[in-house]
């Protein structure tokens, strides 16, 4: 049996006889639990359990000869994602977490249900051998590299029980192969000489799908997300204004469920033109009048994601082109946001970021208004330079 510590409480009843039992003390959610029993044996395996269950194995609760698998480590760790879910200042969201899974799943085909406290440098490098053979992408192999890293110091890293994470000490990298991971190559600027409003609109209507077609011009002309034009409603537009708004209350999860905008900034309302209301009014009267959701699938869905994507991908092949930023369907709002400080509607990132439901006023300013926009005192040097210089 393994060496739990554990205390002992003698009373005595209103009859008068004396009790006694072990008691199990450990601290879960900022409280004290107090566990008790009779049964020394039943307690320390049932202290074992709560041990694992909250992540609390190092040398003061117990010995290190006791086994830690991978698949209950796992467990821990995505519980303790999912909690960081729903917790409001943490930007930690499901669909990194589905990443982790996918990491998981290769360290379980090549691992098994390692008792984890048993690898050694020998072993990880091993691992990460197996992982160079069956994975070509060397950055993706990194991450599942880090991903067990984690799970591992639920359990197991630094000072439980050993002084330190077995994977942040060895070196297991090369500085080549460092070099690669961290390469990241110059990301290509948007040619609005090419890229100009007309191609934007050619690419669109050779998208083989009507309804596809006006949510990739909702999100040409409004910068809105994906996720947001997919959950767009009636209620959303309000086209008795003197200027057309499209209101964003909502977006559509990877899961396809509707909840709030990705951040609190996303409530917002963008103008429209003219053109667009009036298509959308058509579909509007096109679809069921009791269908609230203006672009649902055959089945009464929300639109596939991946679907909207092969469109895309379709219509951009179909003109023998390549998308100058491979943003797959996000490609929309980074050249309407871009096009919007081209033509100089915004050089104030703080004005820029309320219209794009973002909150990140630096990179805002790093991508957009310093790349694509208009310096405020323009017409002011293209004065100077008329004044200046007449050439003969």
């Amino acid at each position: 049996m393994n060496k739990i510590k554990l205390g002992k409480r003698k009373w005595e009843t209103k009859d008068g006889k004396k009790q006694k039992a072990h008691i199990f003390t450990y601290k879960e959610n900022n409280k004290k639990v107090v566990v008790q029993s009779p049964n020394k044996k039943w307690l320390e395996k049932e202290a074992e359990q709560i041990l694992f269950r909250t992540g609390n194995i190092n040398p003061k609760n117990m010995n290190v000869d006791i086994p830690v698998n991978l698949i209950p480590s796992w467990e821990l760790y995505e519980k303790k994602c999912k909690n960081k879910i729903y917790e409001p200042r943490i930007n930690f969201r499901e669909v990194t977490l589905k990443e982790y899974r996918s990491h998981y799943t290769h360290i379980l085909k090549y691992c098994g249900n390692v008792d984890l406290t048993k690898i050694d440098e020998t072993y990880i490098a091993d691992f990460k051998d197996k992982l160079t053979d069956n994975i070509k992408d060397i950055s993706y192999r990194k991450k599942i590299f880090n991903t067990f890293a984690r799970i591992y110091n639920i359990h197991v890293g630094k000072n439980k029980p050993f002084n330190s994470n077995i994977f942040h000490t060895g070196k297991y990298w090369e500085d080549d192969e460092l070099k690669a991971i961290n390469y990241k190559p110059k990301k290509r600027k948007i040619n609005f000489d090419v890229w100009d409003f007309s191609r934007i609109d050619t690419i669109i209507s050779k998208v083989p799908n009507k309804t596809y077609q006006l949510m990739f011009k909702l999100m040409a002309e409004t910068s809105c997300r994906p996720s947001e034009v997919r959950a767009a409603q009636r209620k959303n537009f309000h086209f008795q204004r003197n200027i057309p708004v499209f209101e964003v209350t909502n977006s559509v999860d990877h899961k396809k469920n509707l909840v709030p905008p990705k951040t609190e900034a996303g409530y917002r309302e963008i103008e429209i033109s003219s053109s667009l209301k009036d298509q959308l009014i058509d579909h509007m009267n096109e679809i069921p009048k009791d269908q609230e959701f203006l672009f649902l699938n055959s089945v009464g869905r929300f639109c596939d994601l991946r679907h909207m994507i092969t469109c895309l991908d379709e219509a951009v092949q179909s003109l023998n082109l390549e998308l100058p930023v491979a943003r797959k369907t996000y490609f929309f709002r980074h050249w309407s946001v871009s096009y919007w400080c081209y033509t100089g509607k915004y050089n104030n990132p703080f004005d820029l970021a309320r219209h794009m439901g973002d909150i990140d006023l630096k990179m805002i300013d790093r991508v957009y208004i310093k790349e694509y926009g208009q310096s405020l005192d323009a017409p002011r040097y293209f004065e100077h330079q008329n004044n200046n210089y007449k050439w003969n």
